[in-house]
C-alpha cells in the first residue's frame, strides 16, 4: 500500500471522527438546552398562544360562573362604526359568539351581581373629545344575552364599578354626557335601580382604583397620589388618609386588593405598581389598611417598568404583572417578560416571556384552569392584537426524572355544594384531601383599562377526615361580596386544582323566585306610539314573592312595580328589551329574569320611514 492510499485512510478516518465528535456535542448540547428549557417551564411557568384569533378588540372582559369569558368591545375605538358589539367565548370549545348591541358601551365599567349577572354601566355617547352614556345593560350567562336596565342620573364614560357587601353596585367617576368628570356616586340595587347621587369632595382620576375592605368601607387606591375612604352606609367621603411614596400619579399602572387569610384576621393589604405616562415606571408599594394610620411603603419592584398592564391574582395567592410598557402605547418598548410577586415574601421572580405586545386595550383574566388568559391591544385605532396568548404557571408542571416535563399532578375535587352561605360549615369531598394545605375562593375577574373591577383572593379555614375536607366559609359579605367564586384546592407543593363554581349567599337555603311574563306572549312588533299591554306571574318555593320589578326601555311609563302594569306605549324608534324581575319576601330575585323585544318601526309617512 503505498503512502498516499494510507494518508487518505488516516484523514478519512480522522474526518470521520470529527463527525461522530460534533454529532456527539451537537447531542450534548441540544440535551443541555432542553434540560435548560425544561428548567425554564419548572421555574417560570410557559407561554403559549392559542391557535384562533379573536374576532372583536376585547376591550373589558370577565369570567361568568358558566365558565366563558364575556368580552364587551362596543364600537371598538373606532369612531365610525356604527356596529356595537360583544362576544362570548368558550374555552372548552374555542367558540366565540359575536352579537350586536343597540348602544355603545365602549369603555364601560362592568361587575357581576350577586345573581351571577354582569352590570354594565355607562360608555361612549360622543367621540372625540369623548361623552359619557347614562344607559346601562344586565348581560344574563343563563341566556347569553343582555336587555337594558334604568339609567344612570348622568353619564359615564372610563367608570369604575365595585360590588358592595349587600350585593348592591357602585358606580363612580368616567366623563360625563358633557364631557366633565362624573364626581357622583350612585349605588345599583336589583329591583329599584339607581340610588340619588352623593356627590364626592374631589375630582378623581378616569378608572379609579376601588377596593370592598373588610370592614365595609371602600377604599381609592389611585391612580392618583392620594388615598381616600369612601362609606356605602354614610355616603361620605375620608379624604388624604396616605399619600403614595411614589410622587407623581401611576396613570395605566394597577392596582390589586392583596389575598385575605383567616389566620391574618383577614388584614386587608392594596398593592399598587407601574404606570406613568409617558415614561412608565417599575415601582411598586403597599398599604396595610388595618391600622390606625396606614401609610404606603415601598416594596422590590417588577423587573421591568409597564404602563397599560394587568396584574392577576393566582390561587395560591401569587400575584402576575404582565404587559405594558416603557413608554405609553409604544410596541418597540413593550415589557414582554412577566413577573410573579409573592405576597408572603415581598419578592419578586420571573414568570416567562410573552410573545406579543400588550399595551392599551388588553386584557388578563384567571381562569377556571388555574391558567391567565392574555388578550387584546390596540395602542393604534383601526387595529388590535387579535392573538390571544395563555399563560400556564409553573405550578402547572413537574419533572419526569429524565430532563423533561410532565403535566403536575392537581388535586381534584368530587364534590361540593352550589350553594355556600356565610360563616357555615360545607363539605368537600377529594381523593386528595389528606394532600391538601389551602382551600380558597377566588371571585372572577372583569379586567379594562389596567384595573381588575372584581378579583379577590379569601383563604378558607378547613379541617380534614379521610377524603372529606370540612370548611368554613367567610364570615361576612364585606369580606366576600355575595355572588360567584371559583373554589380552588391547593396541594402541599402549591398545585392546584381545577375550580368549580360556587354561589356565596346570605341566604343559601332560599330557592329564588321563578317569574314569567304571561302578556303578551312573545315578542312584538308594533309601530312607533302604538301600546303594548303587559302582565307577569311569579312562585317562589319555599317563600313568597314581595315584589315585581319592570324595566321598559322606550316605553311610557319607563318602570312599574305591578305584577300586570297593563298598557305601556312605545314611541321611540328601535328595539327594546323589556324585562320583569321577580323579588322575593328575603330580597333574593329571579336570577335569569323574563324579557320580552318589542321592536318599534317608524310610523307610516315619517321620515325616518320614507328613508331607503
Amino acid at each position: 500500500m503505498n503512502d498516499a492510499h494510507l494518508s487518505g485512510a488516516r484523514e478519512r478516518r480522522h474526518f470521520s471522527a470529527q463527525i461522530i465528535l460534533i454529532l456527539a456535542l451537537t447531542i450534548i448540547a441540544g440535551s443541555a438546552l432542553q434540560r435548560a428549557s425544561a428548567q425554564l417551564i419548572l421555574t417560570q411557568g410557559s407561554w403559549s398562544t392559542l391557535p384562533y384569533t379573536m374576532p372583536i378588540n376585547p376591550i373589558h372582559c370577565a369570567v361568568t360562573h358558566t365558565g366563558k369569558v364575556l368580552v364587551v368591545a362596543g364600537s371598538e375605538n373606532e369612531p365610525d362604526n356604527e356596529e356595537y358589539r360583544a362576544a362570548v367565548w368558550d374555552p372548552a370549545t374555542g367558540s366565540i359568539v359575536v352579537q350586536d348591541l343597540d348602544w355603545d358601551v365602549f369603555c364601560n365599567g362592568m361587575v357581576c351581581l350577586a345573581d351571577g349577572r354582569f352590570v354594565i354601566a355607562g360608555g361612549t355617547e360622543e367621540y372625540d373629545p369623548f361623552h359619557g352614556e347614562p344607559r346601562a345593560t344586565c348581560f344574563d350567562p343563563a341566556t347569553e344575552k343582555f336587555n337594558e336596565l334604568e339609567s344612570m342620573a348622568h353619564g359615564r364614560w372610563y367608570a369604575t364599578l365595585t360590588a358592595l357587601g349587600d350585593g348592591s353596585v357602585m358606580a363612580f367617576s368616567g366623563y360625563d354626557e358633557t364631557g366633565a368628570i362624573n364626581k357622583a356616586v350612585e349605588i345599583y340595587k336589583v329591583g329599584s335601580g339607581w340610588s340619588q347621587e352623593y356627590i364626592a369632595p374631589w375630582e378623581p382620576p378616569t378608572y379609579p382604583w376601588m377596593h370592598l375592605l373588610p370592614n365595609g368601607q371602600v377604599f381609592y387606591s389611585g391612580s392618583t397620589t392620594d388615598s381616600d375612604f369612601f362609606s356605602p352606609v354614610t355616603h361620605t367621603w375620608t379624604l388624604n388618609v396616605a399619600k403614595t411614596v411614589l410622587e407623581t400619579q401611576r396613570t395605566y399602572g394597577s392596582s390589586v386588593l392583596l389575598p385575605l387569610r383567616p389566620e391574618l384576621g383577614y388584614l386587608p393589604r392594596v398593592m399598587i405598581m407601574g404606570g406613568g405616562d409617558p415614561f412608565a415606571t417599575a415601582t411598586a408599594e403597599i398599604i396595610d389598611l388595618s391600622v390606625s394610620s396606614p401609610a404606603w411603603r415601598t416594596v422590590a419592584p417588577m423587573s421591568l417598568p409597564r404602563i397599560q398592564m394587568n396584574a392577576v391574582i393566582l390561587p395560591t395567592g401569587n400575584v402576575l404583572a404582565l404587559g405594558g410598557s416603557a413608554i405609553n402605547e409604544d410596541p418597540n418598548t413593550a415589557s414582554l417578560a412577566a413577573d410573579l410577586f409573592d405576597p408572603a415574601l415581598e419578592t419578586w421572580v420571573p414568570a416567562g416571556i410573552a410573545t406579543y405586545p400588550r399595551l392599551y386595550h388588553s386584557v388578563g383574566l384567571l381562569m377556571p384552569d388555574a391558567t391567565v388568559w392574555v388578550a387584546g391591544s390596540n395602542p393604534d385605532r383601526g387595529t388590535y392584537e387579535e392573538h390571544m396568548e395563555v399563560y400556564s404557571p409553573a405550578y402547572l408542571f413537574a419533572s419526569d426524572g429524565n430532563g423533561g416535563v410532565i403535566p403536575a399532578p392537581r388535586p381534584v375535587i368530587t364534590t361540593v355544594p352550589v350553594e355556600i352561605g356565610y360563616g357555615t360549615k360545607f363539605k368537600i369531598s377529594s381523593p386528595n384531601a389528606a394532600d391538601i394545605s389551602s382551600v380558597v375562593l377566588v371571585r372572577p375577574g372583569s379586567t379594562s383599562h389596567a384595573i381588575d373591577m372584581e378579583q379577590r383572593l379569601i383563604g378558607l379555614v378547613f379541617g380534614k377526615r379521610g377524603s372529606i375536607l370540612t370548611a368554613t366559609a367567610p364570615p361576612n359579605s364585606n369580606i366576600a361580596p355575595p355572588g360567584y367564586y371559583m373554589l380552588f384546592l391547593i396541594d402541599q407543593t402549591g398545585v392546584p386544582s381545577l375550580a368549580k363554581f360556587v354561589h356565596l349567599s346570605p341566604t343559601p337555603k332560599n330557592k329564588p323566585p321563578d317569574g314569567a311574563i304571561t302578556a303578551p306572549a312573545t315578542d312584538v312588533t308594533i309601530t312607533a306610539g302604538q301600546s303594548v299591554s303587559f302582565a307577569a306571574i311569579a312562585t317562589d318555593r319555599g317563600g313568597s314573592v314581595a315584589a315585581y320589578s319592570w324595566i321598559f326601555p322606550g316605553g311610557t311609563p319607563p318602570a312599574s312595580s305591578l305584577a300586570s302594569p297593563g298598557p305601556v306605549t312605545f314611541t321611540e324608534v328601535g328595539t327594546h328589551v323589556v324585562s320583569m324581575t321577580a323579588i322575593d319576601n328575603l330580597g333574593v330575585n329571579d336570577p335569569s329574569p323574563p324579557t320580552r323585544t318589542i321592536t318599534v318601526q317608524p310610523a307610516a309617512g315619517s321620515k325616518r320611514a320614507m328613508k331607503p
